[in-house]
């Protein structure tokens, strides 16, 4: 008991939490930790790794434009790095696995080509046309804002 001296009572419902409270609570605390999750996993994925490498596009003028590519090396890895839309990107491996010639990226056809002896790759590096014995070997990339990031092992 209290030791208030005023004649009211509490009810007894008063001294319950309503059963709406507690789940509200918990939907809105799930939901917080939901949206935290969602803007917080880009970056642990990109921190998690330290093989993510970051190309400012202000220093790769010919990655601005959707269909630019170019070629670079990166950790001791010639590249060819291709931009195929506004929001993706792609990293290859700069020589054909035939017999090594420099590969080039045509933006009409989005296929990358050997010149050497008319052999095709698609854009997930798969042998389209020509004598290559196996598929190009392909980093993963992600358009971010005004830079590219390139997930390329050191």
């Amino acid at each position: 008991m209290s030791n208030c001296r005023c004649s009211h009572t509490q009810s007894p419902s008063a001294k319950q939490d309503t059963p709406a409270q507690p789940a509200r609570r918990s939907f809105f605390g799930t939901l917080t930790g939901l949206a935290i999750a969602l803007i917080a996993w880009p970056k642990m994925a990109l921190s998690a790794g330290k093989s993510w490498v970051a190309v400012p596009l202000s220093k790769a003028p010919k990655l601005q434009k959707v269909g630019g590519s170019m070629v670079t090396k990166i950790r001791g890895k010639e590249l060819l790095l291709v931009r195929d839309s506004e929001t993706s990107a792609h990293a290859y491996e700069a020589k054909c696995p035939h017999e090594f010639c420099d590969l080039n990226y045509a933006p009409d056809s989005k296929k990358i080509e050997c010149p050497c002896h008319a052999a095709l790759f698609d854009l997930d590096g798969k042998v389209l046309e020509g004598p290559p014995p196996r598929a190009l070997e392909t980093y993963a990339a992600i358009v971010d804002g005004e830079r590219i990031l390139f997930n390329i092992p050191g």
